[in-house]
């Protein structure tokens, strides 16, 4: 689509029954805009509508990924099991993780000074998750960090270069764009380590690893566990750990730096008010209702991409009043359109940081950052949200949290930050340069 956005927003406006048609270099799609059919059809059986087909369509993940990580997801019950229940015990190493990296990344500024926010918050994602994913051993290689986030940005990219392809010819083209470099990179980094745990090395007390590479191998069919497939897994889950946290936190940070006098103090406050002996806790960030709030605002705000919660139908799928979906058939939601809506939300144009902690929201858990609904799904919705999504949250109050402790900052005058469409996707000003200054604590 040339003009993505005007091409939703039209199609919406000729729209007689919440459905339409797009046609695009990628093939036809159709958007459903009414949120009442979205709910219905988010809730069909894999069978149906199958929201996997929709992930490798959209990201093209057999090829940018791999073959296994598009077709055999064992990953999915590992990141709802073990990756989000070790949260509150691993808490601290990632905190500290986030410490040490947002202080090399930032520095300590003495006046205001010019940062490049979107590359030091994917390196700083980068560092947390895999000190939680696989430890010091990696976490600190800057190489392996930088190759980590490039892959992950690589893989998008990628993805929006071979859908414009026909199907025979992407095996061929893909070995030629950057993400194969990037995950061959990957591979060289993790295939020692990896083999030693397929061979049964224990830790330095002599127990079981406890890490994300000994999870998926304990979780691996036969066919998976092996030091190749099993380094395209843990490349795979760098890409969602890294790329939508990174995307989703530096537009709630650009945010924020668009409005200091409005949001910074009491959010900072707020983080002060729970701190245990002067201290970041697991449960200081589970009582950081504000800040929940905000994130959960600019996901509303700033992530509305123009085509969610992709299905591919492997059937024919009927709506209840009747309309037919054909087999074969492509759709999704715009999250410019939902997350938006006026039936919804109060003023919807408004940036709000502070509407889901309102009097309306209070105590509701449906509304946290977390929760998914057909008004806000930037975890996707129905029967598979992101099974990351407890861990990506976690780590951006982390980030957030820091953040609001060690500095002040704002943007520069005369600058914005407005989002970029890439294909379907809204992410925000890659380039966007954000002032920041080391508080006197």
């Amino acid at each position: 689509m040339r003009k993505p956005l005007e091409t939703i927003l039209e199609g919406n406006s000729k729209s007689k029954n919440g459905l339409f048609r797009i046609a695009t270099l990628q093939g036809e799609y159709i958007i459903v805009t009414d949120r009442h059919k979205v709910a219905e059809y988010v809730k069909a059986p894999d069978t149906i509508l199958n929201s996997q087909d929709g992930a490798n369509d959209q990201q093209q993940i057999p090829l940018t990924m791999g073959y296994g990580v598009g077709h055999r997801t064992y990953h999915n019950p590992v990141v709802r099991g073990p990756v989000t229940k070790n949260i509150e015990p691993k808490t601290q190493i990632m905190l500290d993780e986030a410490m040490d990296a947002i202080t090399t990344y930032i520095g300590s500024p003495s006046d205001y000074t010019e940062i490049s926010l979107y590359d030091a918050i994917a390196l700083t994602v980068a560092r947390i998750s895999n000190r939680y994913f696989i430890g010091p051993e990696f976490c600190r290689n800057e190489e392996y960090l930088k190759n980590a986030a490039d892959y992950a940005q690589a893989v998008v990219i990628s993805a929006e270069i071979l859908r414009l392809f026909p199907s025979w010819f992407k095996p061929l083209l893909v070995k030629f764009l950057p993400v194969m470099k990037y995950r061959r990179k990957g591979y060289e980094f993790l295939k020692d380590f990896i083999q030693e745990r397929l061979d049964g090395k224990l830790d330095e007390n002599g127990n079981r690893p406890d890490d994300l590479v000994q999870w998926l191998i304990d979780a691996a069919p036969p066919i998976e566990k092996n030091v190749p497939m099993l380094s395209e897994r843990v490349m795979a889950l760098n890409v969602a750990a890294i790329h939508t946290t990174t995307m989703t936190f530096t537009a709630a940070l650009y945010t924020l730096a668009a409005e200091p006098e409005k949001y910074l103090e009491p959010l900072r406050q707020e983080v002060f008010d729970n701190l245990n002996n002067g201290k970041l806790t697991y449960q200081t960030i589970q009582n950081l209702h504000k800040m929940d709030s905000f994130l959960r605002e600019s996901a509303r705000f700033n992530n509305a991409g123009l085509m969610s919660l992709q299905r591919n139908a492997r059937k024919e799928f009927r709506f209840a009043d009747g309309t037919v979906i054909p087999a074969g058939s492509r759709l999704g939601a715009p999250g410019v359109l939902l997350q938006n809506d006026a039936e919804v939300y109060d003023k919807p144009e408004e940036f709000d940081g502070f509407r889901f902690c309102g009097p309306a929201y209070a105590g509701r858990k449906d509304q946290t950052a977390v929760a998914t609904s057909t008004n806000l799904f930037l975890f996707g919705h129905g029967r598979h949200p992101c099974p990351g999504r407890y861990l990506a949250v976690h780590e951006m109050k982390l980030m957030f949290s820091t953040l609001l402790l060690k500095y002040d900052f704002k943007l520069a005058d005369g600058t914005a930050p407005g989002p970029w469409f890439l294909g379907t996707m809204v992410i925000p000003d890659t380039t966007l340069k954000v002032l920041f200054k080391a508080r006197e604590v």
